[in-house]
């Protein structure tokens, strides 16, 4: 079975996300989607409605991800520095010079203040919009978040 960095569950224990993190910036689109497939393929992931992929730079998204081809380009491509700016030390420091584990302990925080906070679509900036257009808020809100869960 698969092993996700980090899995995020719907308050009736339901697997919901999956997230990988590498620490790649400046990766290619192409880049992107074969990091999917392969895991995919070789079953290094559990299935699960979404997948999000976590680089330095950005945050790749895949809905429905567990019935699209094993080739499609991710749903959603969100600068992670937006979302992640609460998290970072005040001084000058980029996504990019953080090793997996510090960027994975940043997801981590993260989601779960996601799963715990109550967010309204008409009150987050448009950085936190496709939470809500992808339906990944509502999947895992009031759920629980596991670090390196195997399933």
């Amino acid at each position: 079975m698969g092993r996700a960095d980090i899995a995020g569950y719907s308050p009736d224990g339901k697997l919901q996300l999956v997230v990988e993190i590498k620490s790649r910036p400046g990766a290619s689109a192409e880049w992107v989607t074969r990091m999917r497939r392969n895991l995919l393929v070789h079953s290094a992931i559990p299935p699960a409605p979404y997948f999000l992929l976590v680089l330095p730079d950005f945050f790749y998204l895949w809905t429905d991800a567990t019935s699209m081809s094993d080739l499609a380009p991710p749903a959603y491509q969100i600068t992670a520095a937006e979302v992640l700016a609460p998290y970072l030390d005040p001084s000058p420091q980029s996504l990019n010079d953080l090793s997996e584990y510090s960027l994975e302990l940043l997801v981590t925080s993260w989601l779960e203040d996601l799963i715990r906070t109550e967010l309204q679509r008409d009150k987050v900036g448009p950085h936190l919009q496709w939470l809500f257009d992808s339906g990944l808020y509502e999947a895992i809100n009031h759920g629980s978040i596991a670090i390196e869960a195997s399933t």
